[in-house]
């Protein structure tokens, strides 16, 4: 089952400001796993607390004109996460991407708006390394 979503996962389109695409994993709360991305998508499989997140991501110096923010970025999504209680949200954020070579590093923070059994807002963040191809 877990290699089955691994492998739709990796098929699904996700972003990258240097690249294309890129694979990695990530350490964060509520999740942490896998995450692929290509172009301004990206999507999130967690494995240790089951769940998935899919993303769109923007670039801070693209909205605002100004090259020097180009490793920031914004994001708005869904989330799904199976701990305990299955609650699905709305999440949002800021994060910085640094390219180190092939690699992206980076790491990000903001709030999930939780819907599912109960409504809750709860401040998130993770942090990664990604591999461009």
């Amino acid at each position: 089952m877990k290699k089955s979503l691994i492998g739709i996962l990796l098929c699904g389109l996700s972003t990258s400001a240097l690249a294309s695409q890129s694979a990695g994993i990530f350490l964060g709360s509520p999740m942490s796993g896998v995450q692929y991305k290509q172009n301004d998508l990206r999507f999130s499989l967690g494995l240790d607390e089951f769940g998935f997140a899919v993303d769109k991501t923007f670039n801070l110096g693209t909205l605002t004109r100004n090259p020097q923010l180009n490793m920031g970025y914004t994001f708005v999504g869904a989330q799904y996460v199976d701990n305990r209680y299955d609650k699905l949200g709305i999440r949002s954020g800021i994060g910085l991407e640094l390219p180190v070579n092939q690699f992206e590093l980076y790491g990000e923070v903001g709030p999930t708006l939780y819907m599912v059994e109960d409504v809750d807002v709860e401040l998130e963040a993770a942090m990664g390394v990604r591999v461009r191809f």
